[in-house]
């Protein structure tokens, strides 16, 4: 029973087999244009204090369904499908209470946090459900993790190399509005999460249960200040 919860869906394995070499460049080229537009996206927001995460943020996922669409792959490639849907929700519901709880929520409190307003913690179920969570599943488990299959067969490098991508993407907007700060536990964090939910993803071949997750671990982690 313990092993079979981690069991992948077949039809994943089934899916990502019909990438070719074409699909794996694609998605090589999106990340590289992702980490283009976070940088200047940081520039933008450190000299003239403009921050334009949401209309970035909505471009990729569009950009995603356009290059899923050119290539005639149907949405459930993105993992857009109703399929186990209610067992995926649920996964990602309890896996993320768990770690929202343990990894956000207790540490602040203990650390003396308090909660942040209620139309600011309700304006941010907006933000890191569907802006940040959404758009980051759409596009690094549902589009690059899967189509990285095209160039790389080996489940686990795969899985990895991609892993090592989902953490140096955050890092050209921090770069500009921090400095370039390497930090080896938060990579190890990151590349962690992007296993865990890329777990989620393939389970049931959805992408509901790793954005939930994904969701409640951010939202979590900017509830309290």
């Amino acid at each position: 029973m313990f092993k079979g919860f981690f069991k992948t869906e077949s039809s994943y394995f089934t899916l990502t087999r019909t990438y070719t070499w074409i699909d794996g460049l694609l998605a090589v080229m999106t990340y590289f244009l992702i980490l283009v537009i976070y940088y200047i996206m940081g520039v933008l927001y450190v000299k003239n204090h403009v921050y334009l995460g949401i209309p970035v943020n909505l471009f990729m996922i569009v950009l995603c369904l356009v290059l899923v669409l050119i290539r005639k792959q149907g949405l459930a490639s993105l993992g857009f499908t109703l399929k186990n849907i209610k067992k995926a929700l649920l996964t990602g519901f309890l896996l993320g209470i768990v770690f929202t709880f343990s990894m956000n929520i207790l540490p602040n409190l203990l650390a003396g946090g308090k909660l942040i307003p209620l139309n600011k913690a309700l304006y941010n179920i907006f933000y890191y459900f569907l802006i940040i969570a959404l758009t980051e599943e759409v596009v690094f488990r549902g589009y690059i993790q899967t189509r990285m299959y095209g160039l790389i067969k080996n489940d686990l490098l795969a899985v990895t190399v991609t892993g090592v991508m989902f953490y140096a993407m955050h890092l050209p907007f921090q770069m500009q509005a921090n400095g370039l700060q390497f930090n080896i536990i938060n990579m190890l964090i990151l590349m962690s999460l992007h296993f865990l939910m890329n777990f989620l993803y393939r389970k049931y071949n959805s992408l509901a249960g790793a954005t939930i997750f994904h969701g409640l671990l951010d939202w979590g982690g900017n509830l309290l200040q």
